[in-house]
């Protein structure tokens, strides 16, 4: 499921080393291709409605999160599906980065308030974590 993120998110207090090329910021535009597996407990029904209301809890768990980073949203959707569909018992989430960066148009003797971005492929991270049900 493809995504993009237009506001209240956020990448910065991180460590850096000195091989780190990403630049802070507190506005930024998230992107991912989500990829999401779970699984239910024995016995489950109506897989539809519960595939249904799984898939909208990361969708409205994306869009509406104050993301600190890519890392703070997956979790918080991982957690809100485990809350919202008892059914399922463990959830595993992948989301790697998609970064549109801001593009400089001084050099063409134009200002750019935020509206053109340029995705890019560098720099990239992949992030997955698995939540389970204690």
């Amino acid at each position: 499921m493809i995504v993009l993120k237009t506001a209240r998110s956020a990448f910065e207090g991180f460590l850096h080393d000195p091989y780190t090329t990403l630049k802070e910021s507190r506005d930024r535009l998230l992107g991912s291709a989500v990829k999401a597996e779970w699984t239910y407990t024995p016995g489950a029904r109506d897989y539809d409605k519960l595939w249904r209301t799984a898939r909208a809890t990361l969708l409205e768990v994306f869009a509406d999160h104050d993301s600190r980073s890519v890392q703070h949203t997956l979790y918080a959707m991982g957690e809100a599906v485990l809350k919202r569909v008892p059914a399922v018992t463990r959830i595993e989430l992948s989301l790697p980065n998609r970064h549109c960066l801001w593009v400089d148009l001084a050099p063409f003797g134009l200002d750019n308030p935020n509206e053109v971005f340029v995705p890019t492929d560098e720099p990239h991270g992949l992030i997955e974590a698995v939540l389970t049900r204690a």
